[in-house]
């Protein structure tokens, strides 16, 4: 399993109607993908969903590298993003683990996303193991639709995504999304851990 994510940053005047609109026409495409486990429509508007400025920002989790590659430098996928907003930086992660959460059989609504540099002084294993104690926690957590934990260990970094079925639990950290859409062809086989 891969995550990628890439954030368009828009002017604080954008009017947020036309990413929902490009949402609504556009996001069939992906629904059944080769090789895409799930892809969460995303964005957030200023001064809602506690966000600074508005922005687009989908999120995806991959069943392998060929579906990915495709997307971002095959035909289609990528391109159309190219083309209205320019190339923006694409973040990837290796997998760790993917779970369905008690409202799999919902919509899901909204997400929250967190990312934390792992210590230099620490080694990754231990870590990653206590990272999978608190993800089985969450992935049993009333409301969520599917969380997955992920590393980039060129800068040691570490996502937490989760999806809601409606709104994130209180104590949920990170940065919260609304979702718009949900493709999710192969989400069954990135329910599991990778280690």
């Amino acid at each position: 399993m891969y995550a990628m994510q890439y954030e368009i940053a828009l002017p604080a005047d954008y009017d947020m109607s036309i990413i929902r609109e490009r949402i609504a026409t556009r996001a069939h495409l992906t629904d059944g993908y080769a090789g895409l486990g799930l892809k969460a429509y995303m964005y957030r508007e200023r001064d809602g969903d506690s966000s600074p400025g508005n922005q687009y920002a989908c999120f995806y989790l991959w069943n392998d590298v060929a579906g990915m590659n495709r997307f971002l430098w095959g035909s289609g996928g990528f391109g159309g993003i190219v083309t209205s907003f320019g190339r923006p930086m694409v973040k990837h992660w290796t997998g760790v683990a993917a779970a369905a959460g008690p409202a799999r059989a919902s919509e899901p609504r909204s997400a929250t996303r967190q990312i934390e540099l792992l210590p230099a002084d620490t080694d990754p294993s231990g870590l990653v193991a206590a990272e999978l104690a608190d993800f089985r926690k969450r992935a049993e957590t009333e409301g969520v639709h599917t969380t997955a934990f992920a590393i980039d260990p060129r800068s040691w970094e570490i996502v937490r995504y989760t999806l809601w079925q409606d709104e994130p639990a209180p104590d949920a950290l990170g940065e919260r999304y609304q979702v718009r859409h949900l493709s999710a062809p192969g989400i069954d086989a990135i329910s599991k851990e990778w280690v």
